[in-house]
């Protein structure tokens, strides 16, 4: 039956990258639309200014020149109400014109203002001193003091009084006053924004759209490549890459690739590893076989070198130390293959329920023989409790008996003549725990973490004799290596000349 594939994990809609730039762009395109608007209306106010002065730049010349009257002599003098006729005349001509007469000094003197008149009564004569030339400035606008208005600036036109070669005071004449100078300046402003306003925003939403469409494009092409990162080589049974909060896009990318260089790196560490163990069997196996091939090298060469000479005991002995080797020999590969294919991940445990008291009773039987050569008293515990002797444990029978076979092997081994192993077993819960116990030369406690790796027993310790019947230092690794196909480990306590007891534990059925 075929398992549906897992939904791969999709991003909220708030963090995806195109729609946050997106967002950003159109922000962005607004403010900048906004500033270019606002500076393209002021380039445009600048100029209409510049041509309304330019229009009007003698104006305050033309209105001094047509007085029937100076209205400031050469000497200085003022004529009495010289505004008062020209300011109705004027007012009726262009409202929106309003006239000063100032001193040289730049003060008020008279006004066509009506009551309060202005609220500032000098003008700064320095703002305005490039328009009292007789021709225009090369730069227009040029904006002088509002009188009605203190701090703000106005279009002016000014002329001095009698004449420019003896200024005794100035004719200042406001273009835009009261009247209808703002609404003027205004209705000029957006006739000449009209189109820029159109153009302005047409170029910005084009702009805007095909930014945001780049955008898309390659976002898409991000979530693809996260997606295609993700499916490479996807073992089975590993989970989908999670989205965290505020995650995009590019972070999705990078915690990908991150995943992907793990994995790459785990590969790689497992190619150096079985590398490293196909080099240390091949150098194990050389260095185990070399020894028993070379004895039963020896004794055959003795025996069709002196098989005459020898006496029927002696060959028989010699034929016996080879049968010895032999079995030894075929032990030692045997173990070798067996912890070769546990190490390689190709040994599976088959399970069943069986009952552990019978599985120690047969072990114990097969290894009595072994036992009472060594001298060794090899039994059952007498305190099992009942239902610890018929619980059954889920195992593979076949597995759990090479264990077993093994921890007795060891125990027999070091435990002298005289001494005791005992098999137990002990109901914990949901488990059952399995003991072999012996009274031998124990296993000091620097020793202890290495005991379950192959290849290492205590002939490596130098201050300590081995014993004659020691083996090569594989049944432990063996047993630890079955144990962890079924989710178990093996525990051992000992101390030097106490013995040692090693246990695991198996669930029940």
């Amino acid at each position: 039956m075929s398992v549906a594939a897992e939904p791969r994990p999709r991003l909220a809609w708030r963090n995806r990258l195109d729609l946050r730039l997106a967002l950003v762009v159109v922000v962005v395109l607004t403010l900048l639309c906004g500033l270019l608007l606002n500076w393209q209306g002021r380039q445009a106010q600048r100029r209409f200014d510049a041509y309304e002065q330019w229009q009007n730049f003698k104006l305050a010349r033309y209105i001094a020149d047509r007085q029937p009257q100076a209205m400031i002599d050469a000497q200085g003098q003022v004529r009495p109400h010289a505004l008062a006729d020209t300011a109705m005349y004027i007012g009726m001509i262009h409202p929106a014109l309003e006239v000063y007469l100032l001193d040289r000094q730049g003060r008020v003197i008279q006004h066509s203002l009506p009551a309060p008149g202005p609220a500032l009564k000098q003008v700064d004569l320095g703002k305005v001193q490039s328009l009292i030339m007789a021709s225009p400035p090369k730069v227009l606008p040029v904006y002088g003091d509002d009188p009605r208005l203190p701090g703000q600036a106005n279009l002016v036109s000014i002329a001095a009084l009698p004449n420019d070669l003896n200024p005794q005071g100035y004719l200042y004449v406001v273009l835009r006053g009261a009247a209808a100078g703002s609404l003027q300046a205004e209705t000029a402003g957006q006739s000449a924004l009209g189109p820029a306003w159109g153009l302005t925003l047409a170029a910005m939403a084009v702009a805007g759209l095909c930014i945001v469409g780049v955008q898309m494009s390659i976002t898409r092409r991000l979530r693809r490549l996260v997606n295609q990162m993700q499916a490479f080589r996807q073992p089975d049974g590993a989970q989908l890459l999670q989205i965290e909060a505020g995650q995009d896009e590019i972070d999705l990318v990078a915690s990908a690739a991150d995943r992907l260089q793990q994995r790459v790196q785990q590969q790689f560490r497992q190619l150096e590893d079985s590398d490293r163990l196909r080099r240390e069997l091949v150098s194990n196996i050389t260095h185990d076989l070399h020894t028993p091939l070379a004895n039963v090298q020896g004794y055959i060469e003795t025996l069709l070198l002196r098989g005459e000479g020898l006496s029927a005991p002696t060959r028989d002995q010699y034929l016996r130390i080879v049968l010895q080797h032999c079995k030894r020999l075929g032990r030692r590969v045997a173990e070798l293959f067996e912890l070769a294919r546990l190490e390689s991940g190709q040994a599976q445990a088959q399970f069943e329920p069986f009952c552990m008291a019978d599985l120690l009773n047969d072990v114990v039987q097969s290894h009595q023989l072994a036992a009472k050569q060594n001298g060794v008293s090899l039994c059952i515990s007498a305190d099992i409790e009942p239902a610890a002797l018929q619980a059954l444990v889920l195992a593979d029978v076949r597995l759990i008996e090479r264990v077993l076979q093994n921890l007795v092997d060891n125990a027999l081994r070091h435990t002298q003549a005289g001494g005791l192993v005992e098999l137990t077993v002990q109901l914990a819960g949901s488990q059952l725990i399995v003991r072999v116990r012996d009274n031998g030369q124990g296993i000091a406690s620097e020793d202890l973490p290495h005991i379950f790796e192959r290849y290492w027993s205590t002939r490596e310790r130098q201050d300590e004799q081995p014993l004659p019947a020691q083996s090569a230092g594989l049944g432990l690794a063996i047993v630890q290596r079955i144990l962890a196909l079924h989710g178990s480990r093996a525990d051992v306590q000992s101390s030097p000349g106490q013995g040692s007891v090693f246990s695991f534990a198996l669930p029940t059925q």
